[in-house]
């Protein structure tokens, strides 16, 4: 069904369509072509916006178009439709980070541990592929023994072997240990 009066926000002699379930305005006919359906109720202004980039960046013809603000941007002239492209993408990705960061201040504000949840799931899925290269790591501790180990050895008991000749004893200048003889150095 569909209502004669105006609806709220739209041009006069717009209408409110009941039509498939849903309430939207559409634009009346003039005669010129089909009737415009206007987006749904359950669309946001960000999806609408970025349609409307989209469609004007198609609109433009072009598929290759430099960044917002580089070298080869600015080279470009005024008039070329690769620097209208170039400053839709541009504003395109800023109004879709405005909104992530104003959707995550919402989430903060409204369900902390599920804002935690989701700011540290990049990390946390980063932690369980590295996990076991991690775990295979030897620990800061583990790294001091081993040096200390390696540089401080216990000291080990003189022998001399048959055969060979005389040991200097370390630490005592003219002192050889001889087959059968034992001592601590």
């Amino acid at each position: 069904m569909t209502g004669t009066h105006n609806a709220p926000g739209g041009e006069p002699g717009a209408q409110r369509d009941q039509l498939g379930g849903g309430s939207t305005i559409t634009v009346p006919n003039t005669g010129q072509g089909r009737r415009l359906r206007a987006v749904p109720e359950n669309v946001t202004a960000g999806d609408i916006t970025a349609l409307r980039a989209e469609l004007q960046v198609t609109a433009l013809g072009i598929d290759d178009w430099p960044a917002y603000g580089s070298p080869a941007w600015l080279r470009l002239t005024p008039k070329d439709p690769r620097a209208y492209a170039a400053i839709l993408e541009a504003a395109e990705r800023h109004r879709r980070a405005e909104a992530e960061t104003q959707r995550l201040d919402t989430l903060m504000n409204e369900d902390p541990v599920t804002w935690w949840r989701e700011i540290t799931a990049d990390a946390n899925a980063y932690a369980a592929r590295q996990g076991h290269a991690i775990a295979a790591r030897r620990t800061a501790e583990e790294v001091r023994i081993a040096r200390d180990k390696a540089t401080h050895r216990e000291p080990h008991q003189l022998r001399a072997t048959p055969g060979w000749p005389p040991i200097a004893v370390p630490g005592h200048p003219g002192r050889y240990l001889t087959q059968g003889q034992e001592i601590s150095a």
